[in-house]
């Protein structure tokens, strides 16, 4: 048979198997014959290729090896007015404190100008603090109900006296997770807005700590996060969904203006226009707007008001663009049946 299938111009090839090789066999052969690295190098190598694998059910925090975690990251890292009506809030990480924080935020915001709704961007997002995710969601639910459970806790709403009013949308991705796609499940469970983006990570999911020789830790998730209903949060799939990569919307969160190029498959920006991540009504936008609503505004319009202004920018994150849009297009249905 062996003849016939050389003389046929065929080949033999091992058996190939599906169950992977003994790691400790492959490590012990790596040490004994790589040329060039040396133990220190061959252990960081495997750690970080196995973590990796693992897909963020198990991380190091902590220690000189990896000082940035992710409680360094701010809870609200961002407020501002976008499109002159939508309050912009996008979250860094869910802690005890981005409650209090969301909601002065939007205070502010609405001290100054009449907004039509809300952009929660929970995109990048994690956090651990799940009570704080409840919390959070506080803000925006109107009802009392079983909302979030973890071990033998089961949290319920307790909505704020002035809720933060809709339509509320609610931007999440890939790398949403922990505590940030829990406050993301609640928030859409409860009716209180739209999901609007790409899967979360699927690690809505309590942790342990355990202490390793070098100063580190080793958080391994333990059990998952539950909705009211008592089904365990697993990916959270978005109402709406916008094809975007991760590292385009990396590059959009420092300028959501920004045109990009693609080079070897990761996002750069093309432009150094780098807009600030404000409103950006001009006064004479301001001031034509005061005269269609009638109002008086004592002085005489001076005439480079009159004059044609120059474009406004465009949003070009897909999906900050589409949220905006929902949010008008929401708002307008709404005032349409008071």
């Amino acid at each position: 048979m062996l003849a016939g299938l050389l003389a046929a111009g065929g080949s033999v090839r091992a058996e190939t198997t599906n169950i992977a090789p003994d790691f400790q066999q492959v490590y012990d052969l790596l040490r004994a014959n790589l040329a060039g690295m040396s133990d220190a190098e061959l252990n960081s190598a495997a750690v970080a290729g196995l973590l990796q694998q693992l897909h963020g059910q198990a991380t190091l925090v902590g220690g000189p090896a990896n000082p940035a975690t992710l409680q360094d990251s701010p809870e609200l890292s961002q407020s501002a007015v976008l499109e002159s009506d939508v309050a912009y809030l996008r979250v860094g990480q869910v802690g005890d404190s981005l409650a209090s924080q969301l909601n002065g935020a939007y205070r502010a915001l609405t001290a100054t100008n009449k907004i039509a709704g809300v952009a929660l961007d929970l995109r990048f997002a994690g956090g651990s603090d799940y009570a704080a995710a409840v919390a959070a969601a506080d803000l925006f639910v109107t009802k009392k109900m079983p909302l979030l459970g973890w071990g033998n806790e089961m949290e319920t709403t307790q909505p704020a006296k002035e809720p933060i009013p809709g339509p509320l949308l609610v931007l999440v991705n890939g790398e949403t997770s922990g505590a940030a796609e829990a406050l993301a499940a609640a928030l859409h469970e409860a009716d209180a807005g739209l999901i609007i983006g790409n899967p979360t990570a699927g690690l809505a999911m309590t942790t342990r700590d355990f202490p390793l020789k070098n100063g580190e830790r080793l958080r391994i998730v333990a059990n998952p996060v539950k909705m009211g209903n008592g089904v365990a949060i697993s990916r959270v799939l978005p109402d709406i969904m916008v094809a975007v990569s991760l590292d385009d919307e990396r590059a959009y969160l420092k300028n959501p203006y920004a045109t990009l190029e693609q080079n070897d498959n990761s996002a750069a920006i093309k432009t150094n226009d780098f807009l600030a991540f404000v409103d950006h009504t001009s006064e004479a936008d301001l001031v034509r707007q005061k005269l269609k609503d009638g109002e008086d505004i004592g002085a005489t319009v001076p005439a480079s008001v009159s004059s044609k202004s120059s474009p406004r920018p465009v949003i070009q994150d897909p999906v900050l663009a589409r949220a905006l849009d929902l949010i008008k297009g929401l708002a307008i249905v709404h005032e349409s049946r008071l």
